[in-house]
Order: structure tokens, then sequence, then C-alpha cells
């Protein structure tokens, strides 16, 4: 069996500044997949419109071509709005006359992946990966997350085993280098067939399980008696883990997360899922078949404040044998999660 323990990276903190994860729903603006990164291009005109929605806000723009004609550009902006609503800012801070440099979208022709965006206010937001700003000296600054001090207090109060609130992952995302040697003929086939422009579920808003379970986005378990939940902050998923066959349906039906069975092993939850009606292990577009069968085990450390989450998956027709993955949380008292992800397709939805 292969198994990979995720090297360690920083905890992220919720940034103004545009993040690696900012729009990794539609694909980072520096994937050279979806976006033409060879050519920056760069505008000036009017942020006309905002959407206000996730995964990560968008901006309608207004530009004023050489030969006289007006042409409206989509832009994706990038962070979502909780991290701009943490700085203070709202829809109306964004509309107004901008500068805006970033790369073409390969999916939609009128639409920009911003990675530089001058505001109305002189403030200059520039994604990570691109430290320099080019226009302004004003570039807006990291801002933490404040959270409610009586909140943090309750939720220590009442934490109860397992079920509280799960933050950020604490390493690196799984990739297929993880699980490369593993790989059948078939397995490697379908991830070669793969197309991050046409294929990604995600662009449906839609997701999986090891997907979701190993992303960013905060988790939480709820106790239901003969089931349990885990909310996932991304898409609002809604997992439903039964503890008995009494609760379960009587004849799984395949759906995207699949039809989950789970028991405990003194503390650690240990979750069984099948049925799974889902084509991606990881989001780079590493594959799983129909036949997939993920075992999850769930363990809380002796202090209770690391969530160890472990994945095994077996999979005859994409894996020569089991492989497994490992992810790391940490538990985050006074956190809220965010209830209306809502989740867009597009601007018109």
């Amino acid at each position: 069996m292969n198994t990979k323990i995720l090297s360690a990276a920083s905890l992220p903190v919720l940034m103004a500044i545009f993040s690696s994860q900012a729009i990794a729903h539609h694909g980072a603006v520096s994937n050279g997949a979806l976006y033409f990164t060879d050519t920056m291009l760069e505008f000036d005109g009017e942020i006309i419109e905002v959407l206000w929605r996730y995964p990560h806000t968008r901006a309608r723009m207004r530009v004023v071509e050489p030969n006289g004609e007006e042409k409206i550009w989509e832009i994706e902006i990038g962070p979502t709005p909780r991290v701009f609503e943490s700085q203070g800012r709202r829809p109306e801070d964004f509309l107004g006359n901008v500068k805006l440099a970033g790369y073409r979208s390969r999916r939609n022709p009128d639409s920009i992946g911003a990675m530089h965006l001058l505001l109305p206010s002189g403030e200059e937001l520039v994604r990570a990966n691109r430290s320099q700003p080019r226009w302004s000296e004003n570039v807006v600054q990291e801002v933490e997350a404040v959270l409610d001090p009586e909140r943090v207090a309750e939720d220590r109060r009442t934490a109860n085993g397992i079920f509280r609130i799960w933050g950020e992952r604490l390493h690196r995302r799984a990739t297929v280098a993880d699980v490369d040697e593993q790989l059948t003929a078939r397995g490697r086939e379908l991830f070669e067939q793969y197309d991050a422009v046409t294929d990604n579920p995600e662009l449906e808003c839609r997701t999986g399980i090891v997907t979701s379970m190993m992303d960013t986005a905060p988790i939480r378990f709820v106790d239901e008696g003969d089931r349990i939940i885990i909310d996932l902050e991304d898409f609002n998923v809604e997992r439903v883990i039964y503890l008995n066959t009494e609760a379960a349906s009587a004849e799984p039906v395949p759906a995207e997360f699949g039809y989950s069975v789970g028991h405990w092993e003194g503390d650690a939850l240990v979750v069984r899922t099948t049925d799974i009606d889902y084509p991606l292990m990881f989001r780079d577009g590493t594959p799983h078949s129909d036949q997939v069968e993920i075992l999850e085990r769930f363990e809380m450390s002796e202090n209770e404040s690391l969530l160890t989450y472990t994945a095994t998956v077996t999979d005859p027709v994409v894996f020569s044998e089991p492989v497994t993955v490992r992810q790391q949380r940490r538990w985050a008292p006074g956190y809220e999660m965010i209830e209306d992800f809502d989740c867009a397709l597009d601007w018109e939805e």
C-alpha cells in the first residue's frame, strides 16, 4: 500500500491580497491550462457591476476600445466576499474607474483573470505570486479574521469530541504525483484525457469526497444520533454518515458523495463509502472509477486540537493497489461557517 503524508505548510490567513486559493474553484489565474498566461493584458476601464457571490468575487468592466466601441469584460477578481468583508470592503468599493492587468480565459474569451487591480481608492490588489505592485505603492496588506471572543469561549465550553468545526487544512493539496506509481494503464489514460477547461466538475459547482475533505475550506461534524452529518463549507455540501443499517437506505443510490456507513473505533470515526458517482479523486484530474471504495478515518490528537484525516482509496480500474493520503486540520473555536455559499456558475445564474 502506498501512503503519502503531505508536507507541512504554514497556515493560510485571510488576506486582502489575492491568495493562491482565491479562485481555486474555477482554476488559478496563473494556470496555463485555463488562462493564456503567456500574454498579460492591461486595460483602463470602469467597473460597472460586482457579483458578490461564492466561490469568488467577480465584476463587469466597461472598456472603450481604440476604435471607440465599448466592450464589457467579465473579471475574475479572486477572494471570496468573506475575505473582502473581513477588511471592511463592500461591492461598491470596486465600482468606478480602475486599471486591470491579467490573463484572458481559455473558457470564455470575454473573461480576464485579474493579476493586478488598481481600485478607485488608489489601492492595488496584487496576487500573492506577483508580489511587486504594478502601479501603486498603496498595496493592500494582509488582515487576519477577527473572531468573537464570546463565541470562542462558548465553543471551547461546549466542545464534544469530534463534533465541532475544524479549520483549513494544514498541508499542501494532494496531486497525481502522490499516487503516480500506483496508476494502472487505464488510470493513466483517464488522467491524460482530463481537460481542465471542459472536464472539471467544479465548474458546475460539483465536488467529491477526497477533493473536499482535503480542501482548504473548514468542515463541521454534527451528531444526529443514528447518523453523523459532515458539513463542508465548500459548496455547502452535507455528507450523511449512517451509523447503523436501520438508518441507512435499503438500496444505495449512486451519488457524488456515495453511500457512507461509519462506526467508532475508540474516539476515531471510521467511514466506508461506496456507490460514488464522481469522476475525480484530486482536483488536478486524478481519476477514480465507479468501482472506487473509500475508507476514511477521522482521529483527534490527544489534546483535541488537531484532526487527522486518512483516506484509503481502493479502485481496481485506476490503481494497482490501495493508495492512502493524509491531511490535518486545527480546531477552529469561534469560527462561523458560511451557510450561504450559494455557488454561482456564471453571471447570468
